[in-house]
């Protein structure tokens, strides 16, 4: 065992603690031993790889007994999740931070007395509710205090650094660098100087102990989601496995490019891909992609602070693939419980709907499964280069050859759908409707607004199975770490109008939002527990009170007509 390790007595006290396995069979540790890992080991990027290498070692011992080995298993898995959660929150930290320090505000933070978002959006003359949602994220990221509505700068030497010394973003850089990077990267030189003063950043690691990033992860953060998109979108990141040279698939990546790659701890100083650069690669284009389709908030955050209405929408362009690659997991589950429940009930559906279609991921593995049903299927967007990614998956042969597509389908508008497949000659009546985290991006909403959609949905007899991430609190993702994606997750969606709903409904409040579950029973569903899948809990740790959400919920929603005919009551 290597006790030369810096935090090998933490690392020793958490192998050494309970550890179990979860109803889903997933190992577990205690949660003292979980707060022992987020407040004493830092495990990102270099961190996290040298930590892994260190937790391999262990695991290979002879001898080693089973409870050790679950509890390095659960370590493991929480420094994967980290290499591919924390860069986009890192990416909008910059952003957002940056932000702050053009306008001047920071100097307020600094002064680590309490202050609410109204004293200081009214002392800077800037949008309260705007504030409001910054300084959440900010809080979620462990870099701020909370109590009864007032914030202060947190005590961890990380704050203070954050807001000090960051380096404002040019303004001749853009918030969107995949453009450059990608023609760069196909030979073209045009934007050769500004990627490598893009690439190019001056702070150096600290011995920051905490999950809690410094300015130096920051810099690598920013850095490393624009260039693993560029290299999704060039789809060379399937490629990128272990112990390839990156260079042999990527001769074009200039020496600023790679340093970034290496201080992520995902080439070694070989430029071969690490264990953690094969996890990012493979997994990190999805949240990465999501976080990133929002640019253009970022780039008229300042005008968001000031109050100024920006006309501004979510621009999934580059990032429709790397997006699908985030629900591919989720849609193999779906379609798993759809043929589960047609099995049991013989239920013969000819009319297969995939709305927030990006490239048809989930009609992709549908019609894989079975290239012989008759059925007819649809794809449906509000955007147009969503569409056209899907078209050009049919065109590859990807997706039916007789696929039809619905464009301008606002998932909020029900009709519109109902309407493109009845024009099609099909009948939605029994119809399946998947959908991979769409139903949120229903614009301004209300529970009443959400209800009517889901009746519209229901009258018109079309059953949906729909993903979604649950909403979690700050501090559910101050407790977990960098265990899930969901604080920029959430921050996006907050910014920009769109409305994230809790895994359980809350009596606290009448004001509270109603979960997906109940929005979809009062608009005439029935969701079927044995047929609704989850993803695992954001906690690695059994909780006291019970309370541990999945990241996210595929709800299985069977209209009121189909289950009176199926008699399921």
């Amino acid at each position: 065992m290597n006790n030369q390790y810096p935090f090998w007595d933490f690392l020793k006290q958490i192998t050494e603690g309970e550890t179990g396995t979860s109803q889903a069979g997933y190992p577990i540790i205690e949660e003292k031993s979980f707060q022992i890992f987020l407040d004493k080991i830092p495990h990102l990027f270099q961190n996290g790889l040298v930590l892994q290498n260190i937790l391999a070692t262990i695991k290979s011992e002879k001898g080693l007994e089973e409870s050790p080995k679950r509890a390095l298993k659960v370590l493991a898995t929480v420094i994967n999740t980290a290499a591919v959660t924390a860069p986009s929150d890192l990416w909008l930290l910059k952003q957002i931070v940056s932000t702050f320090k053009s306008l001047g505000i920071e100097n307020d933070i600094l002064k680590k007395k309490w202050f609410t978002p109204a004293q200081l959006a009214k002392s800077s003359k800037l949008n309260c509710e705007q504030l409001v949602f910054d300084l959440d994220f900010i809080y979620s990221r462990g870099y701020l205090e909370k109590k009864n509505g007032e914030y202060k700068l947190s005590g961890i030497p990380q704050a203070t650094e954050l807001f000090e010394d960051l380096e404002v973003i040019p303004e001749s850089h853009p918030r969107n660098m995949i453009p450059s990077i990608v023609e760069y990267l196909s030979g073209k030189d045009d934007s050769k100087e500004l990627l490598e003063e893009f690439f190019v950043f001056k702070s150096s690691p600290k011995a920051h102990p905490s999950w809690v990033a410094g300015i130096y992860e920051i810099a690598v953060g920013y850095r490393l989601v624009p260039l693993v998109l560029s290299l999704r979108f060039l789809e060379l990141t399937t490629k990128l496995t272990l112990g390839v040279g990156i260079l042999g698939i990527v001769p074009r990546l200039n020496a600023e490019m790679t340093s970034v790659l290496f201080l992520a701890g995902a080439v070694d100083d070989a430029g071969k891909i690490t264990s953690l650069g094969a996890r990012i690669f493979a997994r990190g284009p999805g949240p990465f992609g999501i976080i990133h389709a929002y640019h253009g908030y970022l780039l008229h955050h300042r005008q968001l602070l000031e109050g100024k209405k920006e006309d501004i929408w979510v621009a999934r362009g580059e990032n429709v693939a790397a997006s699908q690659d985030a629900n591919s997991k989720t849609f193999a589950m779906i379609n798993d419980k759809l043929d589960d429940f047609s099995k049991k009930y013989q239920f013969d559906f000819d009319v297969y709907i995939e709305h927030a279609v990006g490239q048809g991921e989930a009609t992709r593995q549908r019609y894989q499964r079975d290239p012989e049903k008759e059925c007819r299927y649809f794809g449906a967007d509000l955007e147009d280069s969503a569409i056209d990614k899907a078209m050009e998956e049919q065109k590859k042969g990807n997706l039916p050859v007789e696929m039809k597509f619905i464009r301008q389908a606002d998932i909020g508008a029900p009709d519109i759908l109902i309407d493109g497949v009845k024009k099609n000659q099909a009948n939605p009546f029994g119809a399946v409707m998947v959908v991979g985290n769409g139903f949120h991006e229903v614009r301004n909403q209300t529970n009443e607004k959400m209800i009517e959609v889901f009746k519209g949905y229901c009258e018109a007899g079309i059953l949906i199975i729909f993903t979604e991430e649950s909403g979690l609190s700050d501090e559910d993702l101050l407790f977990t770490g960098w265990n899930t994606y969901h604080a920029g997750f959430r921050y996006c969606h907050e910014i920009s109008g769109q409305g994230l709903r809790p895994a359980y409904d809350s009596e606290e409040s009448s004001g509270a939002r109603f979960s997906w579950r109940k929005c979809a029973e009062l608009g005439g569903y029935r969701v079927l527990k044995e047929f609704t899948s989850r993803t695992r809990t954001i906690y690695p740790h059994p909780r006291k009170d019970g309370y541990n959400p999945a990241i996210s919920v595929n709800y299985f929603c069977l209209p009121q007509k189909l289950a009176e005919k199926f008699k399921i009551s």
